[in-house]
Order: structure tokens, then sequence, then C-alpha cells
């Protein structure tokens, strides 16, 4: 090979590795949840744990659950499914827990918020985690509509019977 065509060869290498587009840059990891489901009835307590990453935002951070519901009749008051809603984030990627109690039948969606503290950072895009589906049952409670007769009717028949075995007591055949 003569000096000419390493020359070249190098040259063309060299147009290749300038002309090549640069590597994307990788997305952010997310803010996820240990699990994307859940099935509770109402009243019932469950904990959610969170992962927050390590480039989660610029300064502080504090981390604030919410639940929307996906049922069009339902209210959700969020501070009735959880008393500590906001939590701050530590500096180093890790895990947050949040204790949550079911409070209405319906379907939900439960996600975080990542929120920066530090004033400069007010104008900087928030991040979200993944939702966490919440599928919440009614429970049944007994219906007390056609218990009045039984009330009345139970008692009745033991006075009657009573009545009945008194008599036969006191009159024998």
């Amino acid at each position: 090979m003569n000096s000419r065509s390493l020359v070249a060869g190098l040259a063309a290498a060299a147009t290749l590795v300038l002309a090549s587009p640069p590597a994307a840059a990788q997305p952010p990891e997310p803010l996820t949840f240990d699990r994307s489901t859940v099935s509770v009835g109402i009243g019932d307590r469950f904990t959610l744990t969170s992962r927050h990453p390590a480039d989660a935002g610029p300064g502080p951070l504090i981390a604030h659950l919410n639940v929307v519901s996906l049922t069009p009749d339902v209210y959700v008051d969020p501070e009735d499914w959880s008393s500590e809603r906001t939590q701050p984030v530590p500096a180093t990627p890790g895990l947050l827990e949040w204790t949550i109690q079911a409070v209405n039948a319906g379907t939900f969606d439960i996600y975080i918020v990542l929120v920066p503290t530090a004033p400069a950072a007010a104008t900087q895009p928030l991040t979200v985690s993944v939702p966490v589906r919440v599928t919440v049952a009614n429970r049944r409670t007994i219906n007390a509509a056609g218990a009045l007769p039984v009330i009345i009717a139970v008692p009745a028949a033991i006075a009657v019977l009573a009545g009945l075995l008194r008599r036969r007591r006191t009159h024998p055949c």
C-alpha cells in the first residue's frame, strides 16, 4: 500500500467520523413506581414505592403525590388518600415510600410530580412519574329493605309458640 492510498483512506475515515451525526442524548431515567397496577377495596391501605433518578432535576426537590379519578362522577380529595403527600427528595438516587388509603370506589391514577424548590428553577419543566392505575372495588353493605316484616314476624311467631305451649301445659288434652 503506498502512502497516497494510506492518506486517502485516513481522509475518508476522518470524513465519515466528522460527518456522522452526534450520538443521541440518552433520555433521562423516568420517575417510576414499584408496580403499575393496584386492586383494593374501599378503606384498604397499600404502600407504593417510587424510585427517583439521579438526574431528577435542578436543585433541591420535593416529591408531591397526586390522585386523579378516571371515573367521571367520583370526587377526589387527595388529602383523604394520604396524609403525607409531600416528601423531600434526597440528593442521591433512591426510594420514597407512600402510604395510601383507598377512600372512593372507581378507577384512579396515582402519580408523583417532582417540584424544584430553588427560585431559579421555577421556569424549568416538572418531572412527572408514570402513573399507577388503582382500581377500588365498592364494599357491599347489608340492605335493610324488607327487614321490618322479619323484625315483626319472628318475635310474633315466638310469642304464638310460647302461648300454645303454655296453653297445652295448663289444659292437657
